[in-house]
C-alpha cells in the first residue's frame, strides 16, 4: 500500500482562508472576463473587446479572419 505524504504542522485557519480567497477572486475575475461583451461596429454582434469578431471577422477595421477560406477548408476536410 502506498504512503501518502502528510503536512508536518497543521495549516492555520489564516492559511487556509487565504489561500481560498485568493483562488475565489482569480474566478471571479475569470467569469466576468467571460461575460464582458461589446457590439461589433461591423455586425452588430456581441464580441469580446480587443479581439477579432468571430461572426464577421473584423477588428478595428479591417479583416483579420478570412472567414470564406476557413468555411472552404471546413467543407474540403469534411469531403475527404
Amino acid at each position: 500500500m502506498a504512503k501518502h505524504p502528510v503536512p508536518k504542522q497543521r495549516s492555520t485557519s489564516t492559511r487556509s482562508r487565504t489561500r481560498y480567497s485568493t483562488w475565489k477572486t482569480n474566478e471571479l475575475k475569470r467569469l466576468t472576463k467571460l461575460s464582458r461583451t461589446v457590439p461589433c461596429p461591423k455586425c452588430k454582434q456581441p464580441r469580446r473587446p480587443h479581439t477579432a469578431c468571430p461572426t464577421c471577422g473584423y477588428y478595428r477595421g479591417r479583416v483579420v479572419i478570412d472567414l470564406a477560406a476557413k468555411d472552404a477548408k471546413k467543407v474540403k476536410t469534411i469531403k475527404a
